[in-house]
């Protein structure tokens, strides 16, 4: 028997324990646990995570992962203070749990004991990686997104989001099991009777005048062909004192080897704020040095376009099997461009897929996917801005 999954949700801050049994409760009305499972929990940052947990492990002896969010979407819809769980079940599915903390301080040590406790958990090799670091403050993404690749391996797509804290920006949680934890990275193994497939889109485009990013450390861009960067931006945002509208005009990292695609596939850096003295452009990303770069720029329906894209394209590559478990991450920028309508992108994804499929997601600081790991120019896995990954198995 194929793998099976159900989600269940609440928006019952008032009494955290009782939302916990009540998700279940949703969860056990739709499916019946087999010999292997796994929860996936997605929850706004207002609820008491440890009486959250405690009421899923009373009602569900399941391993559970997730991470706290700044909005839900799942099977039902898009919610922005709910808890949301997926449950996935199955005979021949094999699972892999494990936990690193002090990402902060010890990238290393934190991802090499979060893999090492899920592959000795695993006990085969992986066909998929899902991870929620808390890597949007302290730590670079994509540095761990390294690290757990020199683990794992390249050739294992990983998928996922930054936990997020609801636009606060203070503090970000991460759960294992039991534990509710900061500054720490949870890592989801799974093998077996699954058939990965990550799609990943936007929906920005490329304008303006193509440039280098010619001073750059980590995240921060200091000078666009050699002038502070904050100048090249000055032509396009009509107010870069303005945080929002900063976010709004992300910077497209091109890859020129695509061709005639190079734009399609750019990998998007959001940025919020710059040093008034340097000119200096801080991101939510790191951009190369001598990197190519573009100012982006995306509509409402440009980024619901990408959403629907993006599922078509998922549909497309999934057509040998019928889709019964989608995971996607979008990001907390797009809520700034969709406003009101950030709904929709969730309700575009429902009406592509059967009834039956069970979805979970949640809006993140970050996401972690490739642009489609069916094709080898496309396999590699990227941290994203502004993005939509969809991961289904």
């Amino acid at each position: 028997m194929p793998i099976q999954s159900a989600v269940g949700h609440s928006d019952n801050l008032e009494d955290s324990y009782e939302a916990g049994l009540e998700i279940c409760d949703r969860i056990l009305q739709k499916v019946d646990l087999q010999t292997h499972s796994i929860g996936i929990l997605f929850c706004n940052i207002n609820f008491a995570f440890a009486e959250l947990l405690r009421a899923i492990t009373d009602r569900l002896d399941i391993p559970i992962i997730g991470c706290t969010t700044a909005a839900e979407a799942n099977d039902d819809g898009y919610f922005e203070e709910s808890a949301s769980l997926m449950v996935i079940t199955g005979e021949e599915i094999k699972i892999g749990l494990g936990l690193g903390q002090k990402l902060s301080k010890d990238p290393k040590e934190a991802v090499r004991k979060a893999y090492n406790s899920a592959s000795s958990m695993l006990g085969d090799k992986p066909k998929l990686a899902l991870t929620f670091p808390d890597a949007s403050m302290s730590v670079s993404a994509e540095y761990v997104l390294q690290l757990l690749e020199q683990e794992m391996g390249k050739e294992v797509p990983i998928a996922g989001g930054l936990p997020a804290d609801n636009f606060q920006f203070k503090k970000t949680f991460q759960f294992c099991n039991d534990a509710v934890c900061s500054d720490s990275i949870p890592v989801l193994l799974l093998s077996g009777d699954i058939k990965p497939q990550v799609i990943t889109r936007s929906g920005w485009i490329p304008i303006g005048a193509k440039a280098k990013a010619t001073r750059v450390k980590s995240n921060i861009l200091y000078e666009i062909d050699h002038q502070p960067a904050i100048e090249y931006l000055k032509k396009y945002i009509p107010d870069p004192d303005d945080p929002v509208i900063m976010a709004s005009y992300p910077m497209a990292i091109l890859d020129d080897s695509l061709g005639e695609d190079v734009g399609r596939y750019a990998v998007v850096r959001s940025p919020f704020f710059y040093e008034k003295e340097s000119g200096a452009v801080r991101y939510m990303g790191d951009i190369p040095e001598n990197a190519s770069i573009q100012m982006a720029r995306a509509s409402r329906e440009d980024a619901l376009a990408g959403a629907a894209e993006a599922i078509v394209t998922l549909k497309e590559k999934a057509a040998d099997r019928e889709l019964n478990t989608l995971l996607c991450f979008s990001c907390a920028a797009r809520k700034l461009v969709l406003g009101l309508e950030t709904k929709r992108e969730i309700e575009i994804l429902l009406k592509a897929l059967p009834s039956s499929c069970a979805v979970n997601g949640f809006y993140s600081y970050g996401e972690i996917g490739p642009i489609d790991n069916s094709l080898e120019h496309l396999k590699g896995n990227k941290f994203h801005n502004c993005t939509l990954v969809l991961c289904a198995l």
